[in-house]
């Protein structure tokens, strides 16, 4: 278990009057048996990756990503030269195919998804974070932060369905996009993650500059091109304004060449492009590969002095 929580757990020793007062109206010590429970609860929903329920959550969001990616492989419906099906009528995707597979298991991520909110809505107020502003009130400042507001989002459309509330209609479907954002909170399963949060938070205000230069870069390169090439009769459907332009250019910074005939001074700021795409990706994997050398390094050095204690 984390620290934080594992003291949660093990503060046994008779609880202080500002102890008792800092439970914020919930009725009970926070070493009550059940501030106890929920202190063990909170920590097996919200704790580091220590226990059997978080790398079964991890295991069922990375299988639900999984199978929300392959559901759309289209494996019926092709026409008789093989070209594929032009409107959704005549599209058969593997999640169709095998729909009482994919219904179950998103039954079965949807129950599971529903106990955990569930239980991180129950147990939240062992956190003295959240204990701090009383039992109503601190679970309703739990539950509008942003991952649980998705996680709601996640399991809603699917229950609602169940009810007759909602029909299964597209929408409701991709609400269940909001699945995919649950990745984000698989951070707090792997610590590398947590290493890449420090080094955007220290190094934020040189990326905030290097992106605004290679914004500026993209605007003066697709505008050079734009005028360099909008008459060009090989060119003229890429470039016919600035905005078109933007998405050859992009492709251009990135090393990709999707065209190549070029009038002779577009080839020039072809040229100048291929150079700067250089910098354009250096710079900030520079800035991002120091800023992870000296977290680790940190991190290391961390970790030797807490083994020397």
């Amino acid at each position: 278990m984390t620290t934080e929580s594992s003291s949660l757990l093990g503060n046994e020793g008779g609880s202080t009057p500002a102890a008792s007062s800092s439970t914020g109206g919930t009725g009970s010590s926070p070493t009550s048996p059940v501030s106890k429970v929920q202190a063990f609860v909170f920590d097996l929903v919200e704790g580091e990756i220590d226990s059997w329920f978080e790398y079964l959550m991890l295991f069922v969001i990375f299988l639900n990503v999984f199978l929300f990616i392959v559901g759309t492989i289209v494996v019926g419906g092709f026409a008789e030269d093989g070209s594929p099906p032009l409107n959704e009528a005549d599209a058969i995707t593997l999640d169709e195919k095998y729909d009482p597979f994919f219904e179950g298991v998103e039954l079965f991520s949807v129950i599971l998804f529903t106990i955990e909110y569930l239980l991180r809505a129950w147990s939240c107020t062992a956190d003295p974070t959240y204990r701090a502003h009383g039992a109503f009130v601190g679970r309703l400042k739990y539950l509008t932060s942003f991952f649980c507001i998705i996680d709601l989002l996640a399991i809603l459309p699917y229950w609602l369905n169940v009810l007759g509330l909602i029909p299964e209609v597209d929408f409701s479907t991709a609400l269940r996009v909001f699945r995919l954002i649950r990745l984000l909170k698989a951070d707090k399963y792997i610590n590398a993650f947590a290493l890449l949060d420090d080094v955007l938070a220290e190094n934020s205000t040189l990326l905030i500059a290097t992106l605004y230069y290679a914004a500026l870069m993209l605007v003066l390169c697709s505008t050079a091109l734009y005028l360099t090439e909008r008459f060009n009769p090989d060119n003229a459907k890429y470039f016919q304004s600035i905005p078109d332009a933007m998405f050859v250019t992009t492709l251009m910074l990135t090393g990709e060449y999707p065209i190549a005939d070029f009038t002779v001074v577009g080839r020039f700021v072809a040229a100048f492009i291929a150079l700067v795409a250089v910098a354009f990706f250096a710079v900030p994997t520079g800035v991002l590969g120091s800023g992870f050398i000296k977290a680790v390094e940190r991190a290391k050095g961390l970790e030797f002095s807490v083994d020397a204690e």
